[in-house]
């Protein structure tokens, strides 16, 4: 292997361009120990980057010649692989995508992981893959889900495919479509899931996951393996026996989200019996996308050197950090704008205003007016209309998720989501949510919805949060309205302890479901 060669040769910006992010040699082992199970003809690495699964493979065959066929779009890449190994190997420079390549006994990949927008070829492939395969691929977001439907067209009857997915693709909506296949097909056999992903994949930006497929038609049970350390991957010998949780496919419904399926295998805390869906309360929405935070969010002094009335502006959370307690006031909002933080944004309604039409002229000498959102806006200065939201949720989390009670006047940035409740149900349930939310054991339910992308980092969608599950209102009745008021009143001064009482009032209605 010339990983390390390649790498220390090679900007990260270039490898990010074509989405190269290099497989460990023991995890490209058990992926083609897979493939190689019932001795392949044929098989096929859709990106062939440095070849670490074709050196695998060599060391399994034991000599027998295997016919392999390797894609690679990147010249520069293949400059650094020695070709001269084995006679059965063909490298094909050109992209996997544009190519009807024929079908294989055996497919093993670690697709190249960008956002399928910025495949500058997409327009002219789609259509090519779609008469292939017989779907239509609107919407897919993620060009490794092209690459892996791509796949498993060119897969033989009892053919095997072994491929690196990102995780959160069992949660997106273009995965869906993937999963009705895999499930209507009996494709899927074996999940593989990583505990700690940056110890073994260390340029990993998301938590990763391995599916194994087999084209055999038969309908049985999914296995879904953990693997917590790299030193786990050494022990095992066979994959296929080396699982720790079996899921029948009826358990994994194609249009339903599968990482909080598939992690609550694993946990240790269960769903109560009768808890529902945050939506039933109200609804979780993004912040407000500026498009150019740099131009509206305004400080005191900005505010008094631009010379803006109160007529322009609005008040306006417009990062995480400027939110340190669970509690948040009109007292707390102050402080910051004392502080000359940036908690206000232009929110124009006078357009005649001098002071705005100079500070409007300066953000288009500055180019802020076309940028991606503005330059879709009609006037681009115009921001979306929101209420103020009474909770917050933090978009990116390192541990804890965090939540805000809030009670101050001031709207938010895309930095928080932001939920609204509805008038049947949420508004008499905001501060018991918000204790739930508050608890551990809230924290770690709501956690079987997140996206992960390496380092720790948590990262929840609205859909995410909507479909969290939480207490019903019979459940919630079990806690009085003064022992929440005492929670949030401690929440100002005291998250720890507020955590801890917080703890003992869910734990009350998770002991009642239990009996």
């Amino acid at each position: 292997m010339h990983e390390s060669k390649y790498i220390l040769e090679t900007q990260i910006d270039y490898r990010k361009k074509f989405g190269q992010y290099f497989t460990p040699p023991k995890v490209a082992r058990i992926m083609a120990e897979w493939v190689m199970k019932d001795k392949p003809q044929t098989l096929l690495d859709p990106a062939f980057g440095l070849g670490v699964f074709h050196d695998e493979i060599i060391k399994i065959s034991n000599g027998s010649e295997v016919k392999f066929i390797g894609y690679e779009i990147d010249e520069h890449i293949l400059s650094h692989y020695d070709n001269n190994r084995n006679n059965s190997l063909m490298i094909i420079n050109t992209d996997y995508l544009e190519v009807r390549t024929g079908t294989f006994d055996g497919i093993i990949c670690n697709p190249p992981y960008m956002r399928f927008q910025k495949f500058l070829k997409r327009h002219d492939v789609l259509p090519k893959i779609e008469k292939q395969i017989g779907k239509k691929l609107v919407g897919y977001s993620n060009i490794s889900s092209v690459f892996l439907v791509k796949s498993l067209s060119e897969l033989n009857d009892n053919g095997r495919l072994a491929y690196i997915m990102p995780f959160e693709f069992f949660n997106t909506g273009y995965g869906k479509e993937i999963k009705k296949s895999l499930l209507k097909k009996h494709l899927l056999k074996h999940i593989i899931i990583f505990e700690n992903e940056k110890e073994i994949f260390p340029d990993a930006t998301t938590t990763v996951c391995i599916l194994l497929c087999k084209n055999d038609g038969k309908d049985e049970n999914i296995k879904i393996t953990l693997i917590k350390s790299e030193e786990e991957i050494n022990n095992i010998s066979d994959i296929n026996n080396s699982y720790h949780r079996e899921i029948k496919p009826s358990e994994l419904p194609y249009n339903k989200k599968w990482s909080p399926i598939i992690l609550s295998l694993f946990s240790e805390q269960k769903i109560p019996v009768g808890f529902c869906r945050l939506n039933m309360y109200g609804l979780v929405k993004r912040g407000i996308a500026t498009g150019a935070n740099d131009f509206f969010a305004l400080t005191k002094s900005d505010i008094t050197e631009l010379k803006l009335s109160e007529n322009n502006i609005c008040k306006c959370i417009t990062k995480s950090p400027q939110i340190k307690k669970a509690v948040f006031t009109e007292d707390d909002f102050f402080d910051l704008y004392r502080r000359n933080k940036p908690v206000y944004c232009l929110d124009v309604k006078d357009h005649n205003d001098q002071s705005v039409i100079n500070y409007i002229k300066f953000g288009e000498e500055k180019g802020f007016n076309d940028r991606y959102l503005t330059r879709n806006r009609n006037p681009w200065y115009k921001i979306e209309q929101r209420k103020t939201a009474p909770i917050l949720f933090g978009v990116f989390n390192r541990g804890r998720l965090k939540v805000i009670r809030n009670y101050s006047t001031a709207i938010n940035f895309t930095c928080f989501h932001s939920f609204y409740p509805n008038y049947f149900f949420g508004r008499n349930e905001l501060d018991r949510l918000f204790v739930y939310f508050l608890s551990d054991v809230g924290q770690s339910i709501i956690k079987l919805n997140k996206r992960s992308y390496g380092e720790n980092l948590d990262k929840f969608e609205p859909g995410d949060l909507n479909d969290c599950l939480c207490p019903n209102q019979d459940q919630f009745s079990q806690i009085k309205k003064e022992e929440v008021e005492k929670v949030i009143e401690i929440a100002k001064t005291n998250q720890k302890l507020a955590i801890k009482i917080s703890n003992e009032l869910i734990e009350r209605i998770i002991n009642a479901t239990t009996g």
